[in-house]
């Protein structure tokens, strides 16, 4: 592992579990590191209420055990309903790219990158530096496209019908650019060892009107009291063991495109977007402003990119272990792998899901009922990650 090293005990920011190990931010550890909540005790009058798994305020299949004295929120545990258990081990690597890019359609890129830059590390592939700035815009147009979605959730838990479709409006625009782009919506079958498949030429002028048009809904949406005030205070958090735009609207500058080496983002100085609300609002005004400069550097990258000198998509023999970690919409996805001349033998995934599930959960205890359904979309959790097991 280029990146990575084994160690007794872990150093510096705590990510998340990756299988049996607890990964940090250069080391990788067999310590636990769950997030704890503490446990409650039932009240006088407490009773259990169940929310979900299939209900109109839930886009995907989920069950909350809420613990609520009428209309608090003393305690909640939920249950996954979407599990899944996906044969990754004894594959090659192409065919193992076509289900590790079909675990989650909207983090596909994500999944994608993050498994293929484990597996470039693990065989010591040396990479072509246009096809990572290909691979950064990828990241960027997934990101710009998930936290218009996540804001669109939020209008609508709002009953703000205007700006929930113009925001999905954009949506199937960033959709229709990406599709013209790579062939694919999704980015399904574009990437491969050391190589993209996508024609960029042109997005940048389509990508500054998409960020015009956000800016005035992003404007209005501030300004109106009757959104901000559903979100202000409601599931405020400051947990150090924090991920993505949970994090950095908490104060945590945690960003794996500024802390870790896997693409050179370093290049066009991007710096976090830090707020320190830690709430529902926070998370939204850290999605928002990181889609104006997800926008500004998918331009900036356009206006230095260069033809492909040369991919390593052959060089898929001998043996290693590696692992590589990308900043997802939602925060810290990786990937770790043992290949053996080109087979899958050991494959462990981190995804941002889970810990943001755990931090929801840990948030809305104390809020009342009506202020769950903007906390929950404020995390941005695809629920359909959670449940996936790799064998």
């Amino acid at each position: 592992m280029k990146y990575y090293k084994w160690s007794d005990r872990g150093k510096g920011r705590k990510i998340g579990r990756l299988g049996k190990y607890c990964l940090y931010e250069r080391e990788l550890t067999e310590e636990t590191c769950e997030i704890e909540r503490p446990k409650r005790e039932r009240t006088y009058g407490s009773f259990k209420f169940v929310y979900g798994p299939s209900t109109g305020g839930l886009l995907e299949s989920i069950k909350f055990d809420i613990i609520t004295d009428g209309e608090r929120i003393l305690d909640i545990d939920a249950t996954s309903f979407k599990d899944r258990i996906i044969k990754v081990r004894g594959l090659n690597v192409n065919d193992a790219l076509l289900r590790i890019e079909r675990i989650n359609a909207p983090f596909s890129a994500s999944h994608t990158l993050s498994f293929l830059l484990s597996v470039e590390d693990a065989l010591d592939v040396d990479q072509d530096y246009q096809v990572q700035m290909r691979r950064i815009i990828q990241l960027e147009l997934e990101r710009i496209r998930n936290h218009l979605f996540v804001i669109s959730r939020l209008t609508e838990m709002a009953s703000l019908s205007v700006p929930t479709y113009e925001l999905l409006s954009l949506v199937e625009e960033l959709n229709r650019i990406i599709g013209n782009a790579c062939g694919h919506r999704y980015f399904f079958g574009v990437n491969q060892i050391n190589d993209v498949k996508c024609n960029f030429e042109g997005i940048d002028r389509r990508i500054e009107k998409i960020q015009k048009m956000f800016e005035t809904i992003f404007e209005g949406l501030i300004e109106s009291r009757i959104f901000i005030d559903r979100l202000q205070s409601n599931g405020k958090l400051k947990d150090e063991n924090s991920i993505g735009p949970a994090a950095r609207a908490s104060g945590f500058p945690y960003d794996a495109r500024v802390d870790s080496d896997f693409l050179p983002y370093k290049d066009f100085n991007i710096s976090p977007v830090v707020r320190e609300e830690g709430d529902a609002f926070g998370r939204f005004l850290v999605r928002g402003y990181e889609i104006l400069e997800s926008s500004i550097l998918i331009r900036d990258i356009i206006n230095n990119l260069r033809e492909i000198s040369s991919t390593e998509s052959n060089k898929l023999r001998g043996e290693g272990e590696g692992l590589a970690r990308v900043e997802s919409p939602s925060g810290d996805l990786a990937y770790y792998v043992k290949i053996n001349d080109d087979i899958i033998e050991e494959i462990l995934f981190l995804y941002p899901s889970s810990i943001n599930l755990d931090l929801f959960l840990k948030s809305v205890v104390g809020t009342i009922f009506t202020d769950f359904p903007f906390n929950w979309e404020s995390f941005g959790i695809w629920v359909s990650e959670i449940g996936v097991r790799l064998v």
